[in-house]
Parts: structure tokens; C-alpha cells; sequence
């Protein structure tokens, strides 16, 4: 049995294995985490925004670095268990469209009415398939525009393009990109929407609790730290990191480099940001009426709202 005082002397962050996560491990090897009045534990969750949501249910990890559309969608549909506190990558997240090495499927044009291979059900691999929907005039009539096949991770939704299971999946452009030039999966298109990738979001209860609260921006801070010294090691150890931590080519790392922005304060939540979310997830049908107010989005003793 887990003891209760040990659960509150602990914050437990959800996060998902690709290159945005490295300033998590600077902060962890270099001992940010290690300085504060409480105990960091890093959670991988290979899931994605799913998971970190149900692990946020669960009570298995206390803040997530979750996708902006999934923490939105799910606060929106009636997941009070958790709150927005800030932003970590406030740069959109490109996805790039796949389908097996042999489909026949060659761009966005004929996917209409085919099978999406996706993560979990909220998730931003499910999430982004309705926003594609509506970019391409898919939802009317009331119509679905996909059906769905739920596969828990990354792998598996590849395999599935290749057995023929699923027709194309959604996936970060530079997580894919490894498997496109190695031929395992065909790239066929991209889509990019407008909003910050990554946000933080906590659970409720450490949000209750004023002495988790304060170790949470503390926690805030020390990421704050780490992402700094990443962006400032960009041109030679951080390349070297994500190269090391997850077999990418350099050429690719320095790609990505010169597209990603990290928030230069992770409380910063931007309400324009918030609110375009809000209203391209109504318009895809993944929210309904009536939306939930900012402030019921966000902890508002944590997040700085800006414009």
C-alpha cells in the first residue's frame, strides 16, 4: 500500500519518448530536479496525450506535457480531472500523413471515408484526423469522415499500414520521418495546425494542495532551466543528445531545430491560442456545445494568461 505521504512529496510527469522531452533529462542528469523540496519522477508514456489523460485519472502521474488540442478537447468533453498550467513548445506540431511502403493511397485527396490508425481515442493522432476532416470539407451530412482503429502506440499503427489494417496514420513529422527514408512507411502529405504543440496540464488534486502547488512551479522552473541550456547547446550538445537518446540523423535534429520554440516562460498560456483551439475543435466536431470558458481551461493561480 502506497504511503499517502509519500504520494504528496512527489510529482510524477507524464511525458512522451521524442526529442521535444530532452530538456526533461537535462533537468533530470544535471540535478535541477534534485535541488527542490520534492521528488521528480518522469513517467513515459509511448501512448501519447491518451494516456497521459487516463494516467491522469488514475492519479499515475500528477502533470502531463500533453498536446494542446488533446488537453482542450478533453477538458471540453467533461475530463475535470485536470487543469492547464502552462506552455512548453509553443510552436505548432507538423503531422505527417503515412500509409504502407505498397498502398496505393499517394496523397490527402483520396483518403475520404478510409481507416485511421490511431493512438487512443482523444489522443492527437485522433484529434488531427477530424481537424484534416474539415480542412478538406469532410463533415457534412453528419457523416463520419473515418472510421477508427485504436493500437496504443507508435509501432503498431505502422505495422498497421502494412498489413492493411488501417489505410494512414498521423504522426509528429520528425518521429515519422526515421521510417519514411527508411522505406518502411510512405510519406503522402502534412498538415500543421495553428496553435502551441505541447502544454502542461496538472491534476486537480496537487492543484488543491498549496504545498504541492508551490513544489509545482518550482518543478515549472527547473524545466524552464533545462529548456533554456538546450536551446543554448542547439548548434552542439543538444544535437549530440537527441542524436544519442533517439538514433536520429543529425542532419534531421538540425532541421528540427531552426522549426521548434519553446516557451520562453512555461506558465505563459496564450488565450488566442486557446480560443482558436476551441474553435477549430467545434468547427472539426470534436467538441460540442456549449465550449468551456478559458478559465475553465486553465489553473489560474499557475498559467499567466497573455494574448
Amino acid at each position: 500500500m502506497t504511503n499517502t505521504a509519500e504520494v504528496t512529496n512527489i510529482i510524477r510527469i507524464g511525458y512522451v519518448p521524442e526529442h521535444f522531452s530532452t530538456p526533461l533529462y537535462i533537468a533530470k542528469d544535471l540535478g535541477y530536479f534534485d535541488q527542490l523540496s520534492v521528488k521528480v519522477e518522469l513517467v513515459l508514456c509511448p501512448g501519447g496525450t491518451g494516456e497521459m489523460t487516463s494516467k491522469l485519472h488514475d492519479k499515475s502521474i500528477d502533470l502531463a506535457i500533453a498536446l494542446t488540442e488533446g488537453l482542450v478537447a478533453g477538458i471540453n468533453n467533461g475530463q475535470d480531472w485536470y487543469k492547464i498550467v502552462g506552455t512548453y513548445v509553443d510552436a505548432p506540431l507538423c503531422w505527417a500523413l503515412s500509409a504502407g511502403k505498397n498502398s496505393n493511397h499517394s496523397s490527402i485527396d483520396n483518403l475520404h471515408k478510409t481507416n485511421v490508425a490511431i493512438s487512443r481515442y482523444g489522443s492527437g493522432s485522433h484529434i488531427m484526423a477530424f481537424v484534416l476532416a474539415n480542412q478538406q470539407h469532410w463533415l457534412k451530412n453528419n457523416e463520419k469522415p473515418f472510421d477508427f482503429t485504436v493500437l496504443n502506440n507508435f509501432k503498431a499503427m505502422r505495422d498497421a499500414v502494412n498489413d492493411g489494417t488501417s489505410d494512414f496514420f498521423m504522426w509528429e513529422t520528425f518521429t515519422t520521418k526515421p521510417y519514411h527514408d527508411s522505406g518502411e512507411v510512405k510519406r503522402i502529405g502534412e498538415i500543421t495546425p495553428q496553435w502551441p504543440a505541447f502544454m502542461f496540464a496538472a491534476h486537480t488534486d496537487l492543484l488543491r494542495d498549496n504545498n504541492r502547488k508551490q513544489a509545482l512551479l518550482e518543478v515549472l522552473q527547473s524545466i524552464q532551466k533545462a529548456t533554456a541550456l538546450f536551446i543554448q547547446q542547439k548548434e552542439d550538445e543538444s544535437i549530440k543528445r537527441v542524436m544519442d537518446n533517439l538514433d536520429y540523423d543529425e542532419q534531421d535534429v538540425r532541421a528540427w531545430f531552426k522549426t521548434v520554440s519553446y516557451a520562453k516562460n512555461h506558465r505563459h498560456v496564450s488565450t488566442e491560442a486557446l480560443q482558436v483551439t476551441l474553435e477549430t475543435l467545434e468547427k472539426a466536431d470534436v467538441v460540442k456545445q456549449p465550449i468551456k470558458t478559458i478559465n475553465d481551461l486553465i489553473d489560474v493561480d499557475i498559467a499567466i494568461l497573455i494574448e
